[in-house]
C-alpha cells in the first residue's frame, strides 16, 4: 500500500479503485461483506489515522476516473445514452470497469449491478487460502517446476530473459529460426505476452509482424519493465482443432477447479476461448469468442461473443466451424491433469488453469488464482444450473477468521 502512493501519477490513476470498492456495496450481499472485508484488510496496510482521508480520496478519484473510462469506452463502442448512464452508474457504484459492468448487465443479470469486478475480485481472492500458494502460482516458472515434478505436462523453458539483461543477436537462442512465445515470468491477463518468429540473421517478427532486427525485442521487454520474461515453443494446436484456429494462434481451453476448506478438489466448470481474427485477443468484448463446455458430458454448447449479447452460436460466423455439440480431443485428459495441478495446491479455494491441446496432448500453460470473475462464471449464461461459487467464498473467508 505504501508503494502504492508512491507510484507516478499515471499509474496511481489507472490504478482506481485502490481497494476494488466503488461508492456503494454490490447488489449480491454474500459478496459485498467479503468484498468489504478485503477492503478492510487492504486500508490496514496505512496509519489508522490516515484512512479516512484516503478511503475519501479513493471513493472521489474512482468516480473521476470511471467518468473518463465510460467517455473513453463510449468513443470505441457507442451506446445508446440510457445505457451509457446506466453502466456509468454501476461503474461508479461498484469499481467495476465499464467493460465488466456491460456484459454483466447484459449477460448476467440485467437487474443488478457486477457483484464482482476485477480489482475487488483480485483482492478477495488473493486473501481467500495460503499466501504461499497464491505467490508460487502467480510465478510461471515456479508452477511449471512443481507441475513437471509430478508428471504434468508444461512447455518447456527455451530461455529466461531477466529484467534489465538481454542476449545479444549471436545469442544460441536467436541462431536458429523457430516459432517463439515469450510471457512475463509474473503475470496475469496475457498482458505482455507475445509471440516471436525467429527468422535467423539476427532479425525476428513479433506477433506475426513485420521483420525487424533482433535487437527490437530489447526495446519491448525494456518498455515492458515487469521483471523477468520465459522464453518458450510456440503450440500449435491438435489437428482436429485446426478449424478452431486462428492465424496460427491455437484456442485455449480454460478449466476452472475449486474446493471447498480442506476438502478435495472439483471441477468447477470449462470453456474454450477462440480469438476472432482480424481483433487483437486482448479486447475482452471483441478479442475471443468463447465457447462453455459441459465438464459431464464433454460437449461444447453455443459461443459467447460478448460483441452481440443477443446472439448464440452454434459455429464460428468466420468459417462456419460448428461448435454446439462438439467434443475436445483430449478433454477427459485435461480435466483430469487440471485436478491433479489443484491437488498440488491444498490451501487455495479456486484456480483457473490454461491450456492447449496440442498434437501430442494438453498442456498446462499455467493457473491463475484471481481470475476473471465474468470468464470463471461463463457457464452459468443459459444454464443456470451451474453451481454458484458465492458459497464457497464463504466458507473460505470463514476459515480463516
Amino acid at each position: 500500500m505504501a508503494n502504492l502512493f508512491r507510484r507516478p501519477p499515471a499509474n496511481f490513476w489507472h490504478s482506481l479503485p485502490f481497494d476494488g470498492q466503488g461508492l456503494f456495496s454490490s447488489g449480491n450481499s454474500s459478496l459485498a461483506s467479503l468484498r468489504r472485508q478485503s477492503a478492510a484488510s487492504f486500508w490496514k496496510q496505512v496509519p489508522f489515522w490516515s484512512r479516512p482521508p484516503l478511503i475519501a480520496i479513493s471513493r472521489l478519484g474512482w468516480v473521476a476516473a470511471a467518468c473518463h473510462r465510460i467517455f473513453r469506452h463510449l468513443s470505441s463502442e457507442p451506446m445508446p445514452p440510457s445505457l451509457a448512464i446506466r453502466i456509468l452508474g454501476d461503474c461508479i457504484s461498484t469499481g467495476a470497469s465499464p467493460n465488466e459492468a456491460l456484459i454483466w448487465r447484459q449477460f448476467f443479470n440485467p437487474a443488478a449491478p457486477h457483484p464482482l469486478p476485477g480489482r475487488a475480485a483480485s483482492g478477495l481472492l488473493s486473501r481467500l487460502g495460503n499466501s504461499d500458494e497464491h505467490r508460487l502460482v502467480a510465478d510461471k516458472q515456479l508452477t511449471a517446476e512443481l507441475l513437471a515434478r509430478e508428471g504434468l505436462p508444461v512447455p518447456p523453458l527455451l530461455g529466461l530473459l531477466r529484467h534489465g539483461e538481454f542476449p545479444g543477436p549471436a545469442a544460441p537462442l536467436w541462431c536458429e529460426p523457430a516459432r517463439l512465445f515469450v510471457k512475463p515470468r509474473i503475470g496475469a491477463a496475457s498482458r505482455g505476452t507475445f509471440s516471436l518468429e525467429v527468422t535467423g540473421a539476427g532479425t525476428c517478427r513479433i506477433n506475426n509482424g513485420s521483420t525487424v532486427p533482433i535487437e527490437s525485442l530489447r526495446d519491448r521487454l525494456t518498455f515492458a519493465a515487469t521483471g523477468d520474461f520465459l522464453v518458450q515453443p510456440y503450440l500449435f494446436a491438435a489437428p482436429a482443432l485446426a478449424d478452431l484456429t486462428t492465424a496460427g494462434a491455437a484456442p485455449v481451453l480454460r478449466i476452472t477447479t475449486a474446493r471447498n476448506p480442506r476438502e478435495a478438489p472439483f471441477l468447477h466448470s470449462a470453456l474454450l476461448a477462440i480469438d476472432v481474427p482480424g481483433e487483437s485477443p486482448r479486447h475482452f468484448i471483441r478479442g475471443q469468442l468463447r465457447v462453455p463446455i459441459d465438464v459431464v458430458t464433454g460437449q461444447m454448447r453455443s459461443g459467447i461473443w460478448f460483441l452481440h449479447p443477443d446472439r448464440r452460436y452454434p459455429s464460428l460466423p468466420w468459417n462456419h466451424a460448428p461448435l454446439t455439440g462438439r467434443t475436445i480431443p483430449d478433454l477427459p485428459a485435461a480435466l483430469e491433469m487440471a485436478l491433479r495441478a489443484m491437488d498440488l495446491l491444498p490451501g487455495l479455494p479456486l484456480v483457473n488453469w490454461d491450456l492447449i491441446v496440442t498434437p501430442s496432448g494438453p498442456v498446462i500453460l499455467e493457473g491463475n488464482t484471481c481470475g476473471n470473475w465474468i470468464l470463471t462464471n461463463l457457464s452459468m449464461i443459459d444454464e443456470p444450473g451451474t453451481t454458484p461459487l458465492d458459497l464457497l467464498l464463504r466458507k473460505w473467508a470463514g476459515s480463516a477468521r
